[in-house]
């Protein structure tokens, strides 16, 4: 069956047409004047008398109750969350619809904001997490509280969020356990929470605990679309040479730990304080061949979620540079920022070059967009780099550490955005991104 959506639910009789594929707009016909009908004739038009009448108001009346809220909500839940948030404008009506505390566990939801941290003043070992609101919507924005306040104060001494992937964040917790030994060290376990719904599940300890000092790389791989099951993975290392060895994966579905062994052929170190991205059910990080050179050392790690299928793929060149990767708009996309104001030859005038894999089969990159110093305003001293990439639209977030600064720019249309002032004595480059996930993910595996 097919359903006719009435002209009235949309702003406009135009807007309802652009509503309808290009490929198909030559098929609908136009709607004749009462009582008669344009018959082409060679170059002449005549008017032919019709006896069809009106459309009743009853039939539309009863056309368009067809058309539950359910429903279409239902019909949303299937686009693209760049299209959903576009119907906001439409109309109130449509607004309020996608805005409703009641459909959003269906409808899919656009990036909010970045969480990252700050040093304690007191002791520089420990951190302060915060939330940097990006979002843009008319309704009431996502309170996002990075504390976490809903997981218990007298289990957890201390936590700290080291990963996000769609809605779920990765945490480190430290247990607050009794001991007569100032110097004993502290018993954690990683948890996975959604601060959208305040559930949580503590992980099982690992069969073996990383030395002190030894560097924490550990991402979370989870897509609501294909499954409600999510992976963490802990990356091991060399002992006396930072690269990859192994990998322990943990399955919620399981509940257990695995270990693989690297099926790396290179020695590549991982960049830990990057963010990852997990896409085609494998999780890609960036890393560096080692040893390391400053040209044409950077690429991009591939493990599936069993350990068993490891590959590598170079990213482009940006010489003396920092790099991301992430997920926009369905394509993995790598930006590189030049950290070199000169070079031996010329001056370096674009500080931001994007590029993006279209075709992931291919492995192929293709230039994107190339953002030049004067595009920006601000002083020169003012060393911006893409922290982030807008996963639905194309837009980058630059980020301004030595001025405590949060920007967006728009490539389509060429447009600089100041965000906000970001807290002083940030640790680093690292802005976890987070799109809320109201849908209760954790309830099926014994969640909190």
């Amino acid at each position: 069956m097919v359903y006719h959506l009435p002209i009235r639910l949309f702003s406009s009789p135009r807007a309802a047409i652009d509503r309808v594929p290009v490929n198909n707009r030559r098929r609908l016909k136009p709607r004749p004047r009462h009582g008669v009908m344009e018959k082409s004739s060679g170059n002449k038009n005549m008017m032919v008398k019709t006896s069809n009448p009106p459309a009743d108001a009853a039939v539309l009346a009863a056309a368009a109750s067809l058309l539950t809220d359910d429903l279409i909500v239902e019909i949303l839940s299937r686009l693209p969350v760049r299209s959903v948030h576009r119907f906001k404008c439409v109309s109130p009506w449509f607004r309020d619809l996608i805005a409703n505390p009641a459909h959003r566990k269906k409808l899919p939801q656009t990036l909010a904001g970045f969480i990252y941290s700050t040093y304690n003043r007191v002791d520089p070992r420990l951190h302060h997490f915060h939330f940097a609101n990006v979002s843009v919507s008319a309704t009431a924005p996502v309170k996002v509280k990075p504390s976490l306040p809903f997981l218990p104060p007298d289990e957890y001494l201390y936590v700290i969020q080291l990963d996000t992937c769609n809605g779920l964040l990765l945490c480190l917790a430290y247990m607050d356990t009794p001991s007569m030994d100032d110097n004993a060290r502290l018993e954690s376990h990683y948890i996975v929470c959604n601060p959208a719904t305040k559930r949580w599940v503590d992980l099982p300890p690992q069969p073996e605990l990383l030395p002190d000092g030894r560097r924490i790389i550990a991402r979370l791989a989870f897509d609501p679309a294909a499954s409600s099951q999510f992976h963490v993975l802990q990356f091991e290392e060399n002992d006396q040479e930072p690269y990859v060895t192994g990998v322990n994966i943990y399955s919620s579905q399981t509940g257990t730990w695995s270990h693989r062994e690297s099926r790396l052929v290179e020695k590549i170190s991982l960049s830990a304080g990057l963010t990852s991205v997990f896409c085609h059910g494998m999780l890609h990080l960036l890393g560096k061949l080692h040893p390391m050179s400053l040209d044409e050392d950077g690429v991009l790690v591939a493990v599936d979620m069993e350990g068993k299928v490891w590959s590598t793929v170079r990213v482009p060149s940006g010489g003396f540079s920092f790099g991301i990767i992430g997920l926009s708009q369905g394509c993995l996309h790598y930006a590189t920022t030049s950290l070199a104001k000169k070079t031996r030859k010329k001056e370096v005038t674009e500080i931001a070059t994007v590029w993006c894999m279209q075709d992931y089969d291919s492995k192929k990159w293709v230039l994107k967009h190339s953002v030049s110093r004067d595009k920006l305003p601000g002083p020169s001293r003012v060393d911006y780099v893409v922290v982030a990439i807008h996963p639905d639209c194309d837009t980058i977030f630059l980020g301004a550490f030595n001025a405590d600064t949060l920007a967006s720019y728009d490539m389509q249309y060429g447009k600089y955005c100041h965000i906000l002032k970001l807290k002083k004595r940030t640790t680093g480059l690292e802005l976890l991104p987070y799109v809320p996930l109201f849908s209760d993910s954790l309830a099926g595996v014994d969640g909190k």
